[in-house]
């Protein structure tokens, strides 16, 4: 996304208050460079979109990990019962 900016308004700005022309010029580029690299609202909407989505991913991955677990400690601890009960 294009951000509007008047680099020949902004030029005549500072150059009127005093500025040299060529650090006006630098200036406005400057400021006009750094408007290329902004997030606009979608940006960050779709950044926060891809969040959730990667958080519920992860918690259905940690979701089976725990049910997973909890049955091989169940196993474990129905053979180590068996184990005893049986010797």
């Amino acid at each position: 996304m294009t951000f509007p900016f008047d680099t020949l308004k902004f030029k005549k700005k500072l150059s009127g208050v005093g500025i040299p022309v060529g650090h006006a010029e630098g200036m406005t580029e400057a400021v006009r460079d750094s408007f290329e690299n902004l997030a606009t609202k979608t940006d960050l909407h779709l950044l926060e979109a891809k969040l959730l989505f990667s958080q519920g991913e992860l918690k259905n991955d940690l979701i089976k990990w725990m049910v997973g677990l909890s049955f091989i400690q169940v196993g474990l601890c129905l053979s180590v019962v068996l184990a005893f009960h049986a010797g």
